[in-house]
């Protein structure tokens, strides 16, 4: 931090009271440089952590939109188009009164039953077309403002019954997990299986059926989604240090290979004495040197200047040989 001299000071003040310095421009600079933080829902996501959530679900709007054209009979292009994170009650008062939500159960080993939760609210346009597309109609869809029946709810149980699979399968790539449809709600006013200051993050997508677009939408409790994502963190290092063991064994038999050609002087080592110089100029055919060993202890076996084994001295077909005995 610079420290301003009292001359400084002095200039500073001198123009603010003539005027020279205009404050509220400095303010306008600065509001620009200002970002709005709710303090209230702080984010637990990063961009890297999100981007992973967003790859699964347009897997999942690809598995998606699959399934439905199989089932209808008619082509349905489904987009992943949004993904943000919020708290329960802001996207619980985004939805109308009446709504076809499907509530699912999020299974894997180590999760918790009280945040498990899984929703996907279909938009009534799309629910209705898919009704009529089932009872033989064109797909068209029905512009009608009503509640479901029986009959309809029933149907898009079935729906509902294979569209949570689907689910599974778009998290697999990642981590294995098991999504259960569990039931259907008509009034968003009275699902109470999240908190309401609960943060969430919700998944968009776009449904396009014939002449009809509609929209679906996902809330994933953010308990659930921390516990899925350290699990794939986890299971992520377990792989990397998989990956780097087998590595490195591939890298030892390399080395080894290279090493199995390389020349190395094997010496053998009956004994050792020490002896004045003066002796050995004097030594003579005949002459005995004694030895720091006695006669039947093993002797060294030396590869370069490191002794690797102890041996027997012998004779080898005509020829003498040792005997390894051990190895050190």
């Amino acid at each position: 931090m610079e420290v301003l001299s009292q001359s400084q000071i002095d200039d500073l003040l001198n123009s603010l009271t003539t005027g020279a310095m205009d404050l509220d421009t400095d303010v306008d600079d600065i509001s620009k440089k200002v970002k709005e933080y709710d303090f209230r829902t702080p984010k637990r996501f990063t961009k890297e952590q999100l981007k992973i959530v967003s790859s699964v679900y347009e897997n999942f709007a690809r598995l998606l939109s699959s399934y439905l054209t199989g089932m209808l009979r008619l082509y349905v292009e489904i987009e992943c188009v949004h993904i943000e994170e919020t708290r329960y009650s802001d996207f619980n008062n985004a939805l109308p009164d009446s709504v076809m939500m499907a509530l699912g159960e999020v299974q894997f080993s180590g999760s918790s039953e009280d945040s498990n939760t899984i929703m996907l609210d279909l938009s009534k346009t799309i629910s209705f077309a898919i009704i009529e597309r089932l009872l033989g109609g064109t797909g068209d869809g029905l512009d009608v403002d009503r509640e479901f029946t029986e009959i309809e709810l029933s149907l898009m149980e079935n729906v509902f019954r294979g569209t949570f699979p689907q689910m599974s399968d778009a998290w697999s790539n990642y981590f294995e997990l098991d999504v259960l449809f569990r039931k259907i709600e008509t009034n968003a006013r009275l699902m109470q299986a999240i908190s309401a200051d609960d943060t969430v993050v919700v998944v968009m997508l776009d449904i396009k059926m014939k002449d009809l677009q509609g929209a679906a939408s996902v809330c994933v409790p953010a308990v659930c989604l921390e516990d899925i994502l350290k699990k794939i963190d986890s299971q992520y290092m377990r792989n990397l240090k998989r990956i780097n063991s087998a590595g490195d064994k591939e890298r030892r038999e390399l080395v080894m290979n290279y090493l199995q050609e390389s020349d190395l002087e094997l010496r053998c080592v009956i004994g050792e004495a020490q002896v004045n110089l003066k002796d050995i100029i004097y030594l003579n055919v005949g002459d005995v040197i004694q030895l720091s060993k006695p006669v039947n202890s093993l002797i060294d076996l030396d590869v370069g200047k490191s002794c690797w084994f102890k041996g027997k001295m012998g004779i080898q077909r005509g020829k003498k040989a040792i005997q390894i005995k051990e190895v050190l």
